[in-house]
């Protein structure tokens, strides 16, 4: 029977297609069925649940002249009669795994990754089955762990905390894929100005004298004004339609930016905004803007990071406990751990009968061991499940990170390496560079066992603590393979002696 030519109700026109009650109901993907015409003749729960609406409200809509508004992945507006659905319906091209923006009315921008087919009877084209998948919270996420990385990456190459934040304004820019971005400082002069201090972007859009802080002043109305003046975020998502923008709105325009978000923050004493700029309207929604607030907390953690290694050289001790602070400020269920890690590590080297000037640079070096967790987010840090194998990717570069660290403050030897090979192991299956036996320093391979022991000696997000017996017995299994057996026995020893880890961090 070919009932794809009668008159029969609109969801019966692809009679052998019907969705509803049979095995596409229970597809994890949304599927809708669209006549030649773009109209929707039937779908699954699946795609009622993902666009927000009911079946019956979704019946007979017809793609082409919907209230949705279609963006493409780079958020510039994408025409109904161009998308792909519509595109399969003219020229009868599948499309596969096309990254679409659907704004429905009521909810939040989502993205979509969809599959057009062609349906074709008789050698003509009847209708579409359009598949997809609802895949905002992966892009949202991949581009924030991308921010983030790069931001994190941006603490072991920069010179300075000026230098740092102009490169977290570039990462928005050049990763983000924004059209601008900057930072504004909040001066205390009778005027309330506003100074930019940072910028990525348009070289020639400057607000200097253009902007102030003050409640007043219709210049205050800026989104970057309030958010100094309130210490709360400030979206525009839409320059035209948005009041407090008119004086800069022909300017934005010229400059083809049409939207942006303005975040708070602390340097020090002064009172600083990041804003961020994009070139379509609605580019910023709720998951960004919590990913921009969660940069601008980088940057100010950053920046602060950045100037405590430039004082290490001058003044190692001090410093040493300050950045050892910091780094556990990142995941407070380690707190203490790396001081631990020091203490047991010279209490080792002097068991091994090593000098007392090289167990004190051991036990400096464990309480550095890992500075480059700094870099890492702290969602990573202190998740409380299994990593994926992106997430303990970034895990694994932290030896490397604090390595870049420490070595640019100049520290004696063996700190830095240690940093950086701390995770080896003596038959190579370690990180991050699979070294082997004696290619791993003594002290590293005294902190390696050290870490181990203290690390199962105390509680974790993703388990209880385990116990001292049980660490011990770890270590030992491993020795001649993982660790050197020379440390193990020393380490028991110490222990034997009556060694404890301190209860405080």
């Amino acid at each position: 029977m070919n009932s794809l030519d009668s008159n029969d109700e609109p969801r019966r026109r692809l009679d052998p297609f019907i969705f509803r009650g049979g095995f596409l109901e229970g597809l994890s993907e949304g599927v809708l069925l669209v006549d030649v015409d773009g109209k929707i003749v039937d779908l699954n729960t699946k795609a009622a649940t993902v666009l927000g609406r009911a079946i019956d409200g979704l019946l007979e809509s017809n793609l082409s002249e919907s209230d949705w508004r279609f963006v493409r992945e780079d958020g510039s507006p994408l025409p109904t009669g161009e998308s792909p659905v519509m595109d399969t319906l003219k020229t009868g091209e599948s499309h596969s795994d096309m990254m679409i923006g659907i704004d429905v009315p009521d909810l939040a921008r989502r993205w979509m990754q969809v599959n057009t087919r062609p349906l074709r009877f008789d050698g003509q084209i009847k209708g579409s089955v359009v598949t997809f998948d609802d895949v905002t919270a992966r892009k949202h996420g991949e581009q924030r762990l991308r921010l983030l990385l790069e931001v994190s990456r941006l603490l072991t190459s920069v010179i300075d905390d000026a230098d740092f934040l102009q490169s977290v304004c570039n990462a928005l820019v050049d990763v983000g894929g924004y059209a601008m971005a900057r930072i504004y400082l909040a001066n205390h002069d009778d005027q309330h100005s506003v100074q930019t201090v940072f910028f990525a972007g348009f070289a020639g859009y400057s607000q200097d004298d253009a902007i102030s802080w003050a409640a007043f002043d219709a210049i205050g109305q800026s989104p970057s004004g309030i958010a100094l003046r309130t210490g709360l975020t400030q979206v525009a998502n839409n320059f035209d339609a948005d009041p407090g923008f008119a004086p800069w709105r022909d300017l934005a325009a010229s400059l083809g930016v049409a939207s942006s978000v303005a975040v708070p923050f602390g340097l020090g004493k002064r009172t600083v905004a990041l804003a961020v700029y994009g070139r379509y309207v609605d580019a910023f929604d709720e998951t960004t803007v919590k990913g921009l607030e969660e940069i601008a907390r980088e940057a100010e953690f950053g920046a602060e990071f950045v100037r405590s290694v430039q004082q290490l050289a001058t003044a190692l001790d001090g410093t040493i406990s300050a950045l050892c602070q910091m780094t556990e400020a990142r995941d407070p269920y380690t707190a203490g751990h790396q001081v631990r890690v020091g203490a047991l590590g010279e209490k080792i080297a002097v068991e091994l009968g090593l000098d007392v000037e090289l167990a004190t640079l051991i036990r400096q070096s464990g309480s550095l061991h890992d500075v480059g967790k700094i870099a890492i987010p702290t969602e990573i840090l202190s998740h409380p499940g299994r990593l994926t194998d992106l997430e303990f990717s970034m895990v694994k570069t932290h030896p490397s990170i604090g390595y870049d660290i420490l070595s640019r403050a100049s520290l004696a030897w063996p700190i830095a390496v240690v940093a950086l090979q701390h995770h080896e192991r003596l038959d190579g299956s370690g990180y991050p560079n699979a070294l082997r036996g004696d290619e791993i320093i003594l002290p590293a391979r005294i902190i390696a066992v050290a870490d181990v022991v203290e690390a199962m000696t105390q509680h974790r997000p993703y388990r209880p603590a385990l116990g001292l017996d049980m660490a011990l017995d770890e270590v030992t299994k491993g020795a001649g393979t993982l660790f050197d057996p020379d440390v193990v026995k020393a380490c028991l020893a110490v222990f034997a002696a009556g060694f404890v880890f301190s209860l405080g961090p």
